[in-house]
């Protein structure tokens, strides 16, 4: 027996079922719409990160690096190992002139190191147990406020994935304002050049809650407000890992330290050698030497006297649960031929990071920069 055909009514009845039952939450078809409703945190009606507001309607928390300081002695209990057999290789006064010049470079904007935290559910960032830190390189955008406390930045793209997220992070999470996060594998920049750490973590101390101070981004949720700062700088918190020799040998000298510099190694002294700085901006090559030179040759400054700036000091973390590779500097040059690239420094940073927003990213996502063909509706807000 033939079965009865339904009727048209009866089938778009049917349909309308099947429609109603996989139907999306109202939240979710609101976000994207230009306009803030609960629970958005903003709504600039894009599907582009990087511009303050990302593609889920959730504000972009991102901190710049605003001090970064190789850590004197052991590290925190919480690295792996705390010994910190890199910053222990410079004496007080060559931590004075490292560290220095760090800061130079951080305040001239030459080395902008930001952290975008991701999946945070937390605005104050007071308690989470489940979070990503991002690592990202960057730029100031000129077209924002001066340098400080929510400034505009341009992510460099180098850092990102095809998602434009963050290509290295570490896991985290934040319990009463602690900040922790890893153990994973980074790079960092680090003067000119970009640093690997292996066994990275990081501890902060995260700063009050704050209001933002309008756009970007645009359309952001009324009453919004973000946590300000990190702090890791107290000799309980920072950023720690093993320095892999391979990234230490793509770190060009820092100018102080080589012929001309203010604290020019000598090769007069014990212990120490001469050293030749790669020039502004240029990568290490075969007429150079670079931060692992200097930590095999060591130095030492103004004979006779031969002041010791940085002991020499092989590395004290191996690969693979081996022993580390002995490191020898050519007689002549100075430069030291890396053995096993994994093996690595164990070090301690300091740091102390402040609230940027983003506004694109380097490689131009949008025709302009902003989110049209024409300037955002906030980027008439620029100085």
């Amino acid at each position: 027996m033939k079965s009865r055909p339904r009727s048209a009514r009866a089938a778009f009845s049917g349909l309308c079922v099947c429609v109603a039952l996989i139907s999306v939450p109202a939240s979710a078809q609101l976000c994207g719409n230009g306009i803030v409703e609960p629970p958005e945190e903003c709504d600039d009606g894009a599907a582009f990160r990087l511009d303050g507001c990302a593609p889920d309607c959730t504000y972009e928390h991102v901190q710049r690096m605003t001090t970064l300081a190789l850590g004197d002695g052991s590290g925190p209990s919480s690295c792996t190992p705390a010994t910190n057999a890199f910053g222990s290789a410079f004496s007080g006064l060559g931590l004075t002139a490292l560290n220095t010049q760090l800061q130079t470079v951080i305040s001239n904007q030459t080395l902008n190191q930001l952290l975008q935290v991701l999946a945070l559910d937390d605005p104050a960032a007071i308690d989470d147990p489940d979070l990503v830190v991002g690592f990202l390189g960057s730029a100031l955008d000129s077209r924002g406020p001066a340098p400080g406390l929510d400034a505009w930045y341009l992510a460099d793209p180098g850092f990102l994935d095809a998602d434009d997220l963050p290509a290295v992070s570490l896991p985290g999470a934040v319990a009463a304002r602690e900040l922790s996060a890893g153990p994973g594998r980074v790079e960092i920049r680090f003067f000119e050049g970009l640093i690997t750490v292996r066994d990275a973590r990081i501890t902060a101390v995260v700063g009050s809650l704050t209001g933002l101070p309008g756009p970007p981004p645009d359309q952001l949720a009324p009453g919004f407000a973000a946590f300000e700062d990190l702090t890791a700088d107290d000799g309980n918190h920072g950023m720690c890992g093993n320095l892999t020799v391979a990234s230490l040998a793509q770190v060009p000298l820092p100018a102080e330290f080589a012929a001309g510099g203010s604290a020019e190694c000598s090769d007069s002294c014990p212990g120490s050698r001469s050293y030749t700085w790669c020039g502004a901006g240029n990568p290490v090559g075969p007429g150079c030497n670079s931060l692992l030179d200097l930590m095999v040759g060591g130095c030492a400054v103004f004979p006779p006297a031969c002041v010791v700036i940085v002991t020499p000091t092989q590395p004290d973390v191996g690969t693979d649960g081996q022993p580390p590779a002995v490191l020898v500097g050519d007689p002549t040059t100075g430069k030291v031929a890396v053995v096993e690239p994994e093996d690595a420094y164990s070090t301690w940073f300091e740091f102390t990071a402040e609230r940027v927003h983003m506004t694109n990213h380097l490689g131009g996502i949008f025709t302009d920069g902003f989110e049209t063909s024409d300037l955002a509706a906030w980027s008439s807000s620029a100085p």
